[in-house]
């Protein structure tokens, strides 16, 4: 199936782009000839696409907090403790259920639209269903990936860096600063030789990043990646 341009790639490009399709698509409803039916298709879509992505991301930050707990406990670092064991996220109950192909369905809907004699250009951008002209690139869903591997002890990230300019590297190396600036890079990989720190033998690390264009940060930050790290 050829790529419909106007909806974002990443999934949370397509979890704000399909919120928007889904609040406005009563408004024109009518004009267009469409059905209730369909409608509350596309709103049971969205529902249930928003539900699964901010759970997909509650239970990640769940796995990175057990991985961190993991570790602390197979290696004692100075005069750190464990805690609690972390708590299993509580969610809300789920909404209906869809089957699968949200997006293949709302493209097949945006195609309708547009060909439906009421249709104009102003009813399909406030839709988010117009392929900005001269572009096929949404800039504001650009998001980097980030790929850690170990290169002599030493983490190496890499990503790719496609139309951006840089990348603004950021890392949290367990010391309580939290998420600090690396620096904005050109290139497409980083190597961090920093040293571990002070009284600790082990230590996980993580880094996030966005891009760059024109020296503006673009599109959204990466998912939070991580790494064990051990003194050399």
């Amino acid at each position: 199936m050829k790529a419909i341009t106007y909806i974002p790639s990443t999934d949370a490009g397509k979890g704000v782009w399909l919120a928007n399709f889904s609040t406005k698509l009563p408004l024109y409803a009518a004009s267009l000839g469409l059905s209730a039916t369909e409608v509350a298709t596309v709103q049971d879509d969205n529902a249930f696409f928003q539900y699964v992505i901010g759970m997909t991301e509650v239970y990640k930050q769940t796995m990175s907090n057990l991985v961190s707990f993991k570790n602390q406990l197979k290696h004692a670092v100075g005069t750190q403790h464990l805690g609690m064991l972390p708590a299993l996220p509580a969610l809300s109950a789920p909404p209906v259920s869809v089957p699968e192909g949200i997006f293949d369905r709302v493209s097949k809907l945006a195609a309708r639209i547009k060909n439906s004699l009421a249709y104009s250009n102003n009813i399909g951008a406030d839709l988010g269903i117009v392929t900005p002209s001269g572009s096929s690139i949404d800039i504001s869903a650009l998001q980097p990936e980030l790929k850690l591997r170990l290169d002599v002890g030493r983490p190496r990230i890499k990503w790719t860096k496609g139309i951006t300019d840089a990348l603004d590297l950021y890392a949290d190396r367990n010391d309580g600063a939290g998420f600090v600036l690396i620096g904005r890079l050109v290139k497409n990989e980083y190597i961090d030789v920093t040293s571990i720190g002070a009284g600790k033998i082990y230590d996980e690390w993580k880094y996030k990043a966005i891009y760059v264009i024109a020296d503006e940060q673009v599109g959204l930050f990466s998912q939070v990646a991580s790494i064990d790290v051990k003194k050399m």
